[in-house]
């Protein structure tokens, strides 16, 4: 380490601090003494030195330093721990898992820090019997993603790539290259099989009753020209359709499509299965399930802004998303106010209404006047004091016209809706959006989703928050910008998954047409995994439609071969239940509780899905492991070639990263001169009283 004085004035400012301290020891030693002449020469160098120093620390010294700190190249290990592994063979896996300790081991003498990961956890792997090879899926782009976050700034030079190249989920990684080379070790067998497979299943999630619907499934055969199969379609367990698949050579393709009828309103599974042929090496893989949700009608849905604006189409691309929205967007000053207020709707979005220079109020006040559901988005152009007697969600104390510029923080305690973790951490990213300055109030019965962070300090102004219990249930985003997020996550992750989805479940708390049952217990996820917990919430109300706890429920599920009746308790601390182990299928539950001495019921459904994406397709693919592996600059092994890796890797001398860092701080802050100064006048002082001068 280096180290160098900097000056912030004139030098000669130097010298003024030791004529200081020289004329201080001066005008404290010239007088007669007692004190032999050496004593007294000594104690009044020690004062002039303390005074100098004194005197040189107020003017502000800096001390540069420069560091330079070496970096071992870093080499991932990532190991694809998908079920399609276990088409090695316990035998096979328990092999593999040695050898790969083997390599891991041998690599402690290299001259790179190595590290394991998993393709579907990030989290650090310390021993290799520890995997399971259960993920129901492969995602090589997210953990390459993954990879490149993690290490970023450090030195990483090589991922070796374990894995049988099967590829189900995320995005391709041949995309674009990675800024560190990448070994691939091919595992399993690479024969094409006789196989029938359903490669594809297309249709829409939502259905209107008395409609029909196609879905559309694609096939795939291997080695079965001229043989011909039956592709059924069922509905509980009923046969609606079947099609006879005829294939024409050893790899052939084809699509089939059925029209449905929906019938019934609420999800509904359809199931299409391809009767097996013989000598089919997987059979899993001709069978896959889809859900319809079949309704009764969309709700429609009003965007009026006051003008042009990125966030207005940003909200058009979000709400779109969503099936059961039909979306109308108008703008005050370019349409026609009598076409705008003869406009149908059942939920209101208003950006930026009313407005500072009061172009939009009347609309605004009209529209309001209807009492539908209103998402109120907030800008520079909002007037503040007639938004605060438009709605009963949060009042704004603020000058017109002055804004802040926040970010994102999502409220710990909000329950209304679940929010995923990563999702959480997407929210806290995004960049600042403008927001009105001021004192923020929230009306009683409102829920804060995200709080506003100002640079790195979190306030308890709100962002975003719903009011559900006033005459007009309503919801506020006091900023704009919502385009920008949009923008800012996607360049993140690809997708707009985070920002899309606070946007449309506040939109549906809203649009939630009114409960007055004093028992309401919901599924917290419309939709889960097989090897996930269905999530109930139970929510129980006086008469008054204030919760109350203490409650003992009754909770009844049936589904496909399952029927089960649970009880459990709702109290304040746990108004949850949970049930895992669930087969695919739809389940209806209903339940039961007493309430001030009635007995009072909710119903809801809920599905179980099992994608069984590592069962599609279990034929390795080495071909992508060799590109990819060729596109980063490495090579491509195959399982019996481990030893061969180990030793290229071993051999491999990839350079060290030199990390030079310069520090600038003030010399008054460094630890040792407090003792120093301390330690010389308590020096002088003791020499003078030994001496017996005071």
């Amino acid at each position: 380490m280096n180290s160098k004085l900097v000056f912030q004035n004139p030098f000669w400012f130097v010298l003024v601090c030791l004529a200081v301290g020289i004329a201080y020891a001066w005008l404290l030693y010239s007088k007669k003494t007692t004190l032999s002449k050496n004593v007294n020469w000594a104690l009044s160098v020690g004062r002039a030195l303390l005074v100098s120093l004194i005197c040189f620390l107020l003017l502000n010294p800096l001390l540069r330093s420069n560091a330079t700190r070496t970096l071992k190249p870093i080499l991932v290990l990532g190991i694809d721990d998908s079920g399609s592994m276990k088409d090695l063979g316990t035998e096979a896996l328990e092999t593999l898992k040695q050898n790969l300790a083997n390599l891991y081991d041998g690599l402690s003498d290299s001259n790179y820090d190595t590290e394991v990961r998993l393709l579907s956890s990030s989290d650090r792997v310390n021993s290799f019997d520890s995997i399971s090879f259960n993920a129901k899926k492969t995602d090589f782009g997210t953990f390459f993603r993954n990879v490149n976050e993690e290490f970023s700034g450090q030195n990483l030079k090589k991922v070796v790539l374990v894995s049988d190249g099967i590829a189900n989920a995320g995005l391709s990684p041949l995309s674009r290259p990675f800024p560190f080379q990448v070994d691939a070790l091919g595992l399993g067998d690479s024969t094409v099989k006789r196989d029938l497979a359903i490669k594809g299943l297309k249709a829409n999630k939502l259905a209107y009753l008395g409609n029909s619907f196609p879905i559309e499934i694609d096939i795939q055969a291997n080695l079965y020209s001229g043989k011909s199969t039956t592709l059924l379609i069922r509905k509980d367990q009923e046969i609606l359709e079947r099609k006879i698949v005829a294939f024409n050579s050893d790899d052939d393709f084809k699509t089939v499509s059925f029209k449905v009828n929906a019938s019934d309103i609420g999800k509904q599974r359809y199931s299409v299965q391809l009767l097996p042929l013989e000598g089919e090496s997987n059979t899993r893989n001709n069978y896959r399930d889809v859900i319809i949700d079949v309704v009764d009608g969309k709700e429609k849905v009003l965007l009026v802004g006051l003008t042009a604006h990125p966030d207005i189409k940003a909200l058009k691309s979000i709400i779109e998303k969503n099936p059961l929205f039909e979306l109308t967007v108008a703008l005050t000053q370019t349409d026609n106010a009598a076409d705008i207020l003869n406009k149908e709707f059942d939920i209101l979005i208003l950006h930026q209404m009313p407005d500072t220079k009061g172009l939009s109020n009347d609309i605004a006040t009209r529209l309001l006047s209807k009492m539908k559901p209103t998402f109120f988005i907030l800008g520079a152009q909002s007037n503040l004091s007639r938004f605060n007697g438009m709605q009963e969600v949060v009042g704004i104390s603020g000058q017109p016209g002055k804004t802040d510029k926040v970010t994102a923080s999502f409220n710990g305690s909000f329950g209304r809706f679940i929010s995923e973790e990563a999702k959480r951490e997407v929210i806290s990213k995004l960049p600042p959006v403008i927001a009105p300055f001021g004192e923020y109030r929230s009306f009683p019965g409102t829920d804060i989703i995200l709080y506003q962070k100002v640079g790195s300090v979190l306030t308890d102004r709100p962002l975003l928050l719903v009011n559900t219990n006033a005459n007009r249930k309503a919801a506020v985003l006091a900023a704009e910008g919502i385009w920008q997020w949009r923008m800012e996550e996607y360049f993140m992750n690809e997708n707009h998954e985070a920002v899309d989805d606070y946007i449309l479940k506040t939109l549906q708390l809203i649009s939630v047409k009114e409960d007055k049952a004093k028992l309401r217990v919901y599924s917290a996820q419309n939709e889960v995994d097989v090897d996930e917990s269905a999530v109930f919430i139970t929510e129980a109300y006086d008469d008054l439609y204030e919760k109350i706890y203490n409650i003992t429920v009754k909770l009844n599920i049936q589904g496909p071969s399952y029927a089960k009746n649970f009880t459990y308790q709702v109290t304040e601390d746990n108004s949850t239940f949970e049930l895992s182990d669930l087969e695919p299928g739809v389940y209806n539950f209903e339940a039961n509780a007493v309430i001030l001495g009635k007995t009072n019921s909710s119903k809801g459904q809920f599905v179980v899905k099992d994608k069984d994406l590592e069962f599609i397709n279990t034929t390795a693919d080495f071909d992508f492991l060799r590109t990819l592996a060729s596109k980063n600059g490495g090579q491509f092994y195959k399982a019996n070639q481990i030893g061969d890796l180990s030793e290229a890797l071993n051999s491999d001398k990839a350079p060290a990263k030199l990390i030079n860092t310069e520090d600038l701080q003030e010399i008054i802050n460094l630890k040792w001169l407090l003792p120093l100064l301390l330690l010389l006048a308590s020096l002088e002082w003791g020499f003078r009283k030994y001496f017996g001068t005071y």
